[in-house]
């Protein structure tokens, strides 16, 4: 007569912060032919499967839990845990200096931060229309020609979620000193 318990391991879930309000659990047990019952947030288990999937959830704190039962009808009497959080705010992005107007060198440094930027968020700078890349603030560039530049930067959280309008200055650079010429 089989008294053991089994025990269940949490095989994937969402991020410690995670952006979306849909999430997916996968389980296993010890014993072969258990079933699973799931509780979200605190709420009373029902029978589930691996994967399990939730939809609709709400931004803040979650946890979900899950427990194997045996063939022996056996529950698991340490389920399975997992905390986390939902941020679907959208973070903004500031830019705190670099040239604006015309100006006449071909350095440009920027600085920019985010209200939104705490622990593990990145941001991602863009010069003249090119693809989003990682930066740091400050972000330097140099040897630029003479025309016309767009600086763009946006912030990413630790949840992943991006700045939907990034930050951004246009400046022209003349560098050139005008000559005068003598006609008469």
């Amino acid at each position: 007569h089989d008294t053991v318990p089994p025990t269940t391991t949490i095989t994937d879930a969402p991020a410690a912060i995670d952006n979306s309000t849909s999430v997916s659990f996968e389980f296993t047990s010890n014993e072969s032919g258990a079933t699973f019952e799931c509780a979200l947030d605190g709420g009373a288990y029902a029978t589930c499967s691996s994967p399990t999937v939730y939809d609709g959830l709400a931004d803040g704190a979650h946890s979900f839990a899950v427990r194997a039962i045996d063939l022996a009808g056996n529950e698991d009497e340490i389920p399975a845990t997992h905390g986390w959080t939902i941020d679907t705010s959208t973070p903004d992005t500031v830019i705190d200096s670099g040239p604006t107007g015309t100006v006449t060198s071909t350095t440009a440094t920027f600085t920019f931060s985010s209200p939104d930027a705490g622990v593990g968020a990145t941001f991602e700078c863009s010069l003249d229309g090119a693809a989003f890349a990682t930066c740091t603030s400050p972000r330097t560039y140099t040897s630029l020609s003479e025309t016309t530049h767009t600086f763009a930067v946006r912030v990413r959280d630790s949840g992943g979620n991006v700045d939907p309008t990034p930050a951004d200055v246009t400046w022209s650079i003349d560098a050139t000193a005008p000559t005068t010429t003598i006609t008469a």
